[in-house]
């Protein structure tokens, strides 16, 4: 079974192929994450400044060679029922570790997979307390938080990017 065919069964919308040189780490997006609005900045071991500055991303992405970009949608109330959109969050981590793991077990040796949004695995991040990283196999970055702008990635694909009240979307990816 192709990625593109797993990715469908695990009823993830988008999966389409791209070439990482598309993902610029922009200043201007990480100055965002600076801001803090989150609560994230510094608090979250997959978010700056735990992930490195943006010259030591930029240097990671160009490792890669190929990427898949992921959507996953549910429908929820975004502003009435934040647990059920991060359990959504959770789950497309989940489902982006399940193809991470798909494309090891296939033989490519170096898979980053990319979250939506900060790394949730852990109710509160062990980054606020110092204390060593719960999940350090499973837990992942962002688009967001290595200063991608992801709302321009989506238009330059011709892909949804609207914010929509009845439907959560998160966007990921996977780079090999």
């Amino acid at each position: 079974m192709s990625l593109q065919e797993l990715a469908q069964q695990m009823g993830i919308s988008t999966c389409m192929e791209f070439d990482p040189s598309l993902l610029v780490p922009e200043w201007r997006v990480r100055e965002l994450c600076m801001e803090n609005k989150c609560g994230n900045y510094g608090n979250n071991y997959m978010c700056p400044p735990h992930i490195g500055a943006l010259n030591e991303v930029k240097a990671r992405l160009k490792k890669f060679r190929k990427g898949i970009l992921l959507q996953y949608s549910q429908p929820v109330d975004v502003s009435n029922d934040v647990h059920s959109v991060m359990q959504i969050k959770v789950d497309f981590h989940n489902k982006i570790l399940q193809l991470e793991d798909s494309l090891k077990n296939d033989g490519v040796k170096d898979a980053w997979g990319l979250i939506g949004s900060s790394c949730a695995l852990c109710e509160v991040c062990k980054a606020r307390t110092a204390s060593p990283c719960s999940y350090p196999d499973k837990a992942r970055t962002s688009l967001e938080s290595l200063g991608v702008d992801v709302v321009a990635l989506l238009d330059r694909f011709g892909l949804d990017s609207a914010f929509r009240p009845d439907t959560v979307t998160w966007t990921g990816g996977i780079l090999y």
